[in-house]
């Protein structure tokens, strides 16, 4: 089985495929997320901690993946994630905890 970091560089290698198939869709997104994620009043490693628990309650894998990596990158620590976690669980039940539970296990092993 693959771990974190190869499942990982495996999604970013998909994106970068896309972007290389539509650059001015991929340019717009990228744009979008940065902006999305730019510090203010919500710091940006709590903003994806945000998209972290949204993906747990959509069951995205490779969201949570990108996620947990892009908060870690910002400083995000493991107590604020369970927080956030709870969250998805709220809103989604039974998935959302699964989810919740695989992403946890990626923040502690990548």
């Amino acid at each position: 089985m693959s771990t974190h970091k190869q499942k990982l560089d495996d999604v970013n290698k998909r994106l970068m495929g896309l972007f290389k198939a539509d650059q001015k869709s991929m340019i717009a997104f990228k744009s979008l997320s940065d902006t999305a994620v730019r510090e203010g009043k919500v710091t940006s490693s709590m903003k994806e901690l945000i998209a972290v628990s949204i993906a747990a309650a959509r069951g995205c894998d490779d969201c949570i993946l990108y996620h947990i990596a892009e908060a870690k990158k910002h400083g995000a620590d493991r107590d604020t994630l369970v927080e956030v976690l709870a969250i998805a669980i709220e809103m989604s039940g039974g998935p959302g905890a699964v989810y919740a539970a695989k992403a946890l296990d990626v923040f502690d092993n990548l």
